[in-house]
């Protein structure tokens, strides 16, 4: 047993190595200049010295935030259709969404691109906001979450004057609360790092989110570029380190219908 323990602690240590050097790498470069020498003069130009990237850090911002929102209250509100009402064709449907949320990106950005186009909405940030809502992910993680609440929890609340929407804000999200953190989280990552869909649904540079922009850095400010991808990688980390045990719990839970 304590040979297994062990075993299992060196190859997790090996993983969480793997993954770590990369970001260390770029964090211990982003604090060099060109030919070596230390400098803070990067995150100087990232923060005060060239407002452009903290201005594109700020709409990302700004981007991703009405994502995370919108793409949570739908979730919450289809999952617990699909998880506690009863209509026609709930099982279909719910097989169709878990069809959809397994097609890759690629497949839905034409799709996309002629809806967008013939609503006049292309080359607006409402390209990027609108799609994104209703990505099936957060609904498939809300409804698995919502089927693990007894029935019995649901009827008590009905008999005591709850509606629907009652049930669903004052007991079934708060006893869900890793779920919607999961959910949130989620789609909030997934805006933060889009790059296919600016590229394909925005014309002009200026409105592109800080990941896409960065392609544009000039060769010779890579330290510099450095130092702005560990500006990018922030926003995730701190949301990782402080929501770790929710996202956790809420994939687990997805997973276990």
């Amino acid at each position: 047993m304590k040979r297994r323990t062990v075993r299992s602690f060196a190859v997790s240590l090996l993983l969480t190595a793997v993954c770590l050097v990369p970001f260390l790498y770029i964090l211990g470069k982003s604090f060099l200049t060109g030919d070596g020498t230390p400098t803070l003069a990067n995150y100087y130009q990232i923060y005060l010295g060239q407002g452009q990237y903290l201005l594109r850090f700020w709409k990302s911002l700004a981007l991703a935030l009405p994502i995370a929102a919108l793409q949570t209250v739908v979730s919450v509100l289809a999952g617990f259709g699909f998880a506690k009402c009863r209509f026609p064709l709930r099982r279909t449907l719910f097989f169709l969404l878990m069809v959809l949320m397994i097609l890759p990106l690629q497949v839905t950005l034409v799709p996309n691109y002629m809806v967008l186009k013939e609503m006049g909405l292309l080359n607006t940030c409402y390209a990027l906001v609108l799609p994104a809502i209703f990505v099936p992910l957060g609904t498939f993680i809300m409804t698995q979450s919502f089927q693990a609440i007894p029935g019995e929890v649901l009827e008590a609340a009905r008999l005591d004057g709850c509606t629907t929407l009652g049930i669903i804000l004052r007991v079934a999200v708060p006893i869900n609360k890793s779920g919607l953190v999961c959910t949130a989280l989620l789609s909030f990552l997934d805006g933060w790092n889009m790059v296919e869909q600016p590229v394909v649904y925005l014309e002009s540079f200026s409105q592109y989110p800080f990941a896409v922009a960065l392609a544009s850095v000039p060769p010779r400010e890579q330290t510099l570029l450095l130092a702005a991808c560990v500006l990018v990688v922030l926003p995730p980390i701190l949301l990782f380190a402080y929501y770790n045990r929710e996202l956790v719990e809420g994939i687990c839970i997805g997973g276990e219908k």
